[in-house]
């Protein structure tokens, strides 16, 4: 299997109507001047005629000439030259124009997707791979940028140029409105059709390339495990395989393009070839005269050229159609997680903490990840969630976070609804020590103060102490200003959670997680977080996660969970004499040495 995503469907066809909208949609903060180049261009367009009409009357005064209309002449040429000269002014304020509509549009997009990625619910990330989120985002602003350009710079100019070229050709004669008004619609008819025929090979064209793209962030993220079991070869292998088939599905859209392009170039020609025997048949017959000629064909041949610019841009949206349809659905990606505007917003906080009949499944699960769990947390108390993996213990510490609602019961903070708070005001209270902390591409100093960027250095190396954390920091080559690489890379899995537990004395929370802290460290490592854990449990409450029950014995209760079910709840002395209970199964599994 190359690809690590799910199918995705395939079997729509393009909707116009929905394009148009989301795009509109996304545009926003330009619609105004949006709206106000439109009516420029229309005014430039039509101030272009000037030009050729004046030419007209230059050819007339040439046909038929005479010593005495040299002045009008020269006259006409000076006027022509200012007409031009003008026109040219407008496309300068025109330009501008169009590039302040792009900076509008490129900076909105940019700022409000990662503005969308970063407030959009733990829930959303977990499900959605990082690579296809980071690609559909670049392209889609990139497609919807080179979009814009080509509507400012061709399509509306080109639009706008046809319609007023068709209404003058009609003014100076109803056959040469009407030649425009049977070729164009075909020419526009035969573009239509091109693209409706590729439009599902360049929907799973897209797929895949998001697919590629998630796959090579993939591999990258976890180069430590490819280059271990020495899977490069495969790996890009099945990346050269997956581009492949995205070169193939190109090669196919584009020779149906070039083939239906010798159609279009057919009724370019055709009606190219219309408008010169109905002009000299009219020269001929004395309805219109020479100049009036040259500019009839002068204008309709512009007009007929400039439908290939709208077929090519018609092409170019097709192709962006599918990143704007995208990067709209991931604007209009709903939160799992509501947050309430007028929610509480405290000052201080107890910390103590209720779960009641709590109900919880992954979207992923048709298994229940919690059923029916019921307990309380003191505030200021040690509480310890021990059983097997699966149980359901970093999911509580995930509710209690409020990354996740109850589909049933509820979570209650000091004896309020945590639906009932502001969720960003509630979360300053708290702060979590994970299994693998993540650490940021930046300094020592910085990844500490992550969590109070206003800290001072005198905070910043006082909670670096509490940590445990200064004595390899200053044997660093740079100390705290050492940059600790991608991830954390230039530091062991021991130094990367005492610089996790410092960012979290740093923030001085109420309510402090510790979900599996020290399974995966070595003894040394474990010995000097847990004299960490002990300097800063005081005065907090205080749920940690762990595998190793030696290092919750001191807790004041612990909550053991079994498939999502609380089956037991006591001090360390009481479940361990409960000799049927699951409590003190693990404890001797232990001593054993068959778990750790």
């Amino acid at each position: 299997m190359i690809s690590r995503n799910s199918k995705k469907d395939n079997t729509v066809q393009f909707d116009f109507r929905q394009f148009w909208i989301k795009l509109w949609r996304l545009l926003v903060p330009a619609h105004g001047k949006i709206i106000k180049f439109v009516i420029f261009v229309v005014v430039l367009e039509i101030s272009r005629m000037a030009g050729p009409y004046i030419l007209k009357y230059i050819i007339d005064l040439i046909t038929n000439f005479q010593a005495e209309k040299i002045g009008q002449m020269i006259g006409l040429i000076a006027l022509m030259f200012v007409a031009n000269q003008a026109v040219s002014i407008m496309n300068f304020f025109s330009d501008r124009r169009i590039f302040d509509i792009l900076i509008t549009v490129e900076s909105y997009l940019s700022d409000i997707s990662f503005k969308k990625l970063v407030f959009l619910d733990l829930g959303y990330h977990e499900r959605e791979n990082s690579g296809n989120k980071v690609y559909k985002i670049q392209k889609g602003i990139t497609k919807i940028d080179e979009m814009i350009s080509s509507f400012s710079w061709e399509v509306i100019p080109t639009s706008i140029q046809v319609v007023v070229t068709t209404v003058v050709l009609f003014f100076i004669n109803w056959r040469f409105g009407v030649t425009i008004l049977v070729f164009v619609p075909i020419f526009l008819w035969l573009s239509l059709i091109v693209n409706s025929t590729n439009y599902l090979t360049r929907k799973k064209r897209h797929d895949l390339q998001e697919d590629a793209a998630g796959f090579m962030a993939q591999s990258i993220v976890n180069i430590n495990t490819v280059q271990s079991f020495v899977q490069e070869k495969r790996e890009r292998k099945n990346f050269r395989g997956m581009m492949d088939r995205v070169f193939e599905m190109i090669l196919w859209e584009y020779g149906r393009y070039m083939k239906y392009n010798l159609w279009r170039n057919l009724v370019i020609d055709l009606g190219r070839a219309s408008m010169l025997l109905f002009s000299i048949y009219l020269v001929w017959n004395n309805s219109i005269t020479v100049g009036s000629m040259i500019f009839v064909f002068t204008i309709s041949e512009k007009a007929l050229i400039s439908l290939y610019r709208i077929s090519r841009i018609y092409d170019k949206i097709m192709e962006a159609g599918e990143s704007v349809v995208r990067v709209d659905d991931l604007f209009q990606e709903k939160e799992d997680i509501f947050n309430n505007p007028k929610g509480i917003r405290p000052k201080e906080m107890e910390g103590a903490i209720e779960f009641k009949q709590v109900d919880f499944s992954y979207r992923s699960s048709d298994i229940k990840a919690l059923e029916n769990v019921s307990f309380k947390i003191t505030s200021g108390s040690v509480t310890a969630l021990v059983g097997p993996s699966g149980g359901g213990k970093t999911t509580v510490a995930r509710m209690v976070y409020r990354h996740y609602d109850p589909q049933e019961g509820q979570v209650f903070l000091d004896g309020k609804d945590l639906r009932e708070y502001d969720l960003f005001s509630f979360r300053k209270f708290f702060a979590i020590v994970p299994q693998e902390v993540e650490i940021f591409n930046t300094s020592v100093r910085d990844n500490i103060s992550y969590a109070k960027p206003s800290a001072s250095m005198k905070e910043i190396v006082a909670a670096a102490r509490i940590a445990n954390a200064e004595e390899f920091i200053l044997k660093l080559r740079e100390g705290y200003d050492t940059v600790v690489g991608e991830r954390g890379v230039k530091l062991s899995g021991g130094q990367r959670q005492r610089i996790g537990i410092a960012r979290a004395v740093l923030a001085n929370p109420r309510v402090l997680i510790f979900d599996e802290a020290t399974s995966n460290l070595d003894s040394y490592s474990e010995k000097l977080i847990q004299e960490a854990l002990d300097k800063i449990e005081k005065g907090r409450t205080v749920i940690i996660i762990a595998h190793r029950l030696s290092t919750i014995k001191k807790a004041d209760k612990i909550i053991v969970l079994e498939n999502g079910r609380v089956v037991e709840e006591g001090s360390h002395i009481e479940l361990s004499r409960e000799e049927k209970g699951l409590y003190h199964k693990l404890l001797e599994l232990q001593r054993m040495g068959d778990v750790e």
